[in-house]
């Protein structure tokens, strides 16, 4: 009768964690899908919010060429265990068929201010740019970009 006892306690533990378990997943912004990304947005080392289109995202969390076209947005920011932030964000995003300004600027290399955690494709693979202030990638009409106060105010 003890085992019974200890086995169904046991199992009720095991049930109760597991449904707060699913119940934390169901609550995570989109964007956060892995268990890394999950522990970095409770351990506030990430700040990520999704937003349905570019123009409901703050203006300065998005490209401002992208707010017209983009959808199923990303934003992922340093969160309040990060530090100091320097303003750095990274967004990621479909352009819906929009292309980056043409005067775009074309940068020999990657460089990212935060990198936000979180899984992004191999970004060697598109030219990179700097418009606005923001490096961007688009890799099959999804852009990835990120800034940072710095890059803004020589952009």
């Amino acid at each position: 009768m003890t085992i019974k006892v200890v086995l169904g306690v046991a199992a009720g533990a095991v049930a109760v964690a597991g449904a707060a378990v699913a119940g934390l997943l169901v609550t995570m912004p989109p964007g956060v899908d892995s268990p890394g990304e999950v522990l970095a947005e409770l351990q506030g080392h990430t700040d990520t919010t999704g937003y349905a289109r570019a123009d409901r995202a703050p203006s300065g969390d998005v490209p401002g060429w992208t707010r017209t076209a983009g959808t199923d947005v990303v934003v992922v920011r340093p969160g309040s265990a990060a530090g100091d932030d320097g303003g750095s964000r990274r967004v990621d995003l479909d352009l819906g068929g929009a292309t980056p300004p043409a005067d775009c600027t074309e940068l020999p290399q990657l460089g990212m201010p935060f990198d936000g955690g979180g899984g992004w494709p191999d970004l060697g693979d598109g030219p990179a740019l700097l418009c606005d202030g923001w490096v961007t990638v688009v890799l099959d009409d999804r852009l990835y970009a990120w800034t940072d106060d710095a890059l803004l105010a020589g952009g």
